[in-house]
Order: structure tokens, then C-alpha cells, then sequence
């Protein structure tokens, strides 16, 4: 009877990581069998040549912010060079999609996903978790009916902002289900209030999807969200940006093609983007979790891998100091339950 528990509980989990990032229709038959749609990748049904570029959806003019400025942008000349370890064991287990925020006195807290709602776990050494009590967003109605993918800034005046996914079903796909960009403010980073819709994929020319967060703070004091979009109806990464942190107005462009689940750390006064590749038709870059860099965060180098690896996803970043990083990332291989595991980095 456990066994039949423990498989349930599996699949519904599945289910929900699957829904994090974009599955555009294609006329095939869905795969009924668990194991098919883990080999056939959350991507499937984008345009099956990754060389050719479909015709991007109109978007207004007024609504994006171009990208072309009086003195382009020059990504570094001196790229980064980690050395990577793999951390023994897992940082939470029963739960996954995860966010690191590290707090002011020296603990990491590990905001991940259930299909209760967005969870929390503490740390003293960003490592050994604990987790914490109660829920820190609880699913809602509409486009909140299932919550996920969270990222945190932290605001001047103490408090804290979480933006995260709200999707109003766990089907995997534009055309099939909407994800939006929610905010919620909170002074302890356990109990937060709910602010509303910051990022709305069915007006701003994301056919529906904006997904999988991850905020910034820029140095003019502005706020960034790079995400998951379908705009074009193209595998990627786009962005958009608010003086205020509640008004976004998309930037023009896909910041990143071909890969998803965006997570940004400064590093040596560069943009160092880690993502996902979860998807087999891209061959050049192989399932895994990569590394880019940018020096303005807005164009982006070739990715390098931090790791080639099937069933990862959702990476998060944490700067432990300027020489060395941990990056957390979802995983699930079945039959064991999802979990959050981790990789160290230390620049060489």
C-alpha cells in the first residue's frame, strides 16, 4: 500500500514540474506512459528544426523597451572558468523547482515547490536543510489554481518581494494552459501577502506563458524578471523590466534561445545567467544545467555546461563569495520522489 502511495504521489509531481516550463501543441499523440514524456522533454511541440527562427507574434511597439542603444553592448573578453563538484546527498527531498535567498544573518533559506504550494527549508551552512512550517503561497483561484517558481528581491526598506508562476492548470502548454507572473510582499520571508498580477502573458505578447521567474535587482535600483516565454512561439528565455518593481514592461528580444528557467548572479561585475536544457532536439546543447555570461544582462555568451545530465531542471543560484558559487537545481529519476540537489563552483 506505501509503494502504491509513494507512486501516486510520483506522478502527480511529475505532472506539476512538467507544467513549469512550455509545451507548445504539435498534433502528436501525448505520451501515456510516464517514462515517454520524461524522454520526450517539456519542450515538445516547439518548432522541430532549432535552426530556423519562426516569424515572432506582433507585439506593440509601445510595450516593449528596444534593446538598441548609442554604443552596443561588448560581452567580456575573459570568460569565467569554474571548477565543479558535485554535493553528497540532497538538499530537500519531497519537493523541488527551488529558489535560494540568503539572509542577512548568514542563513539560506530554500524556497521550493510541493503540490501544496511553495515551501520553505532553513540552512546554517547552505547544505543540511530544515524545513520550515506552514506555507509560504497557498494555491488561489483562476491563474493562482496552481503556484510555483518563486524569486525574491530584497526591498530597501527591509521587507521582502517574492514573484512567482501562477497557472490556472497543470496541463503542459501554451494553448493548453496560461501561466502569469504573480508578486507578494512579506517583512520575515515566511508570511506574505499577496500584491496581484505583475507580468500578464496574454496581453504583452508571450502567447500565454510567462513562467519561471528570476529577479534581479539592476544598479540604477530598477528590477528585472528574466522568464520562460512562448513569444514567436520560440524555446527561450526573454525579460522584462520596472522602476518600481510592480509595473513591468517587456524588453524587445529573447535574452537566451534554446534554453529555460533562468537564475542570474553578479560575479566579477558580470551577468552570469545559469539555465536548463531539457530538451533532446537541441543538440548542440545537450539536457543539462549551462552557464552564460553577459556584461550589460542583456546579451549573452554561448553556454557552457555546469553539467550534462538527464531529468534536471530549474536551477538556482547562490553567491557564496566572489570566487565561489552553489548552484541548486531540481531533479527527479524514477521511482525515487523529486528532490533538490546541488553543485559547488569555484572559479579557477
Amino acid at each position: 500500500m506505501k509503494t502504491k502511495i509513494c507512486a501516486v504521489m510520483f506522478l502527480f509531481f511529475l505532472v506539476f514540474v512538467m507544467s513549469c516550463t512550455p509545451k507548445m501543441p504539435s498534433g502528436k499523440e501525448v505520451p501515456t506512459d510516464w517514462e515517454a514524456e520524461i524522454a520526450e522533454g517539456s519542450q515538445q511541440g516547439f518548432p522541430s528544426n532549432p535552426e530556423t527562427k519562426p516569424e515572432p507574434v506582433s507585439e506593440k511597439p509601445q510595450d516593449l523597451i528596444p534593446e538598441i542603444n548609442n554604443m552596443p553592448a561588448e560581452l567580456a573578453a575573459e570568460t569565467l572558468s569554474f571548477s565543479w563538484e558535485k554535493d553528497s546527498g540532497s538538499r530537500v527531498v519531497d519537493g523541488s523547482v527551488p529558489f535560494v535567498h540568503a539572509l542577512k544573518d548568514g542563513r539560506v533559506r530554500l524556497y521550493y515547490c510541493s503540490s501544496k504550494g511553495i515551501l520553505s527549508a532553513i540552512s546554517g551552512n547552505g547544505l543540511a536543510f530544515a524545513k520550515e512550517q506552514g506555507i509560504r503561497i497557498s494555491p488561489g483561484t483562476g491563474f493562482e489554481f496552481i503556484v510555483c517558481d518563486p524569486t525574491i528581491v530584497d526591498l530597501p526598506d527591509g521587507k521582502m518581494r517574492m514573484y512567482y508562476k501562477g497557472a490556472n492548470s497543470q496541463n503542459p502548454g501554451p494553448g493548453q494552459s496560461i501561466h502569469k507572473i504573480y508578486s507578494a510582499i512579506s517583512s520575515d520571508g515566511l508570511t506574505f501577502q499577496k500584491e496581484g498580477l505583475r507580468i500578464d502573458s496574454e496581453t504583452n505578447g508571450d502567447n500565454g506563458w510567462a513562467s519561471v521567474p528570476d529577479a534581479i535587482i539592476l544598479p540604477d535600483g530598477r528590477v528585472r524578471i528574466y522568464y520562460v516565454t512562448a513569444s514567436g512561439m520560440e524555446h527561450g528565455i526573454g525579460s522584462a523590466v520596472s522602476s518600481d518593481g510592480l509595473n513591468f514592461v517587456k524588453e524587445a528580444g529573447i535574452r537566451v534561445p534554446n534554453l529555460v528557467d533562468p537564475a542570474l548572479a553578479r560575479i566579477n561585475d558580470k551577468y552570469v545567467l545559469f539555465a536548463a536544457s531539457i530538451d533532446e532536439r537541441f543538440a548542440s546543447v545537450p539536457k543539462g544545467i549551462y552557464y552564460l555570461e553577459s556584461s550589460d544582462g542583456l546579451e549573452f555568451s554561448n553556454p557552457t555546461a555546469v553539467f550534462q545530465e538527464d531529468n534536471v531542471y530549474d536551477p538556482s543560484v547562490l553567491k557564496i563569495d566572489e570566487e565561489t558559487v552553489r548552484v541548486f537545481y531540481g531533479k527527479v529519476v524514477p521511482p525515487q520522489l523529486p528532490a533538490v540537489e546541488s553543485h559547488t563552483g569555484r572559479i579557477e
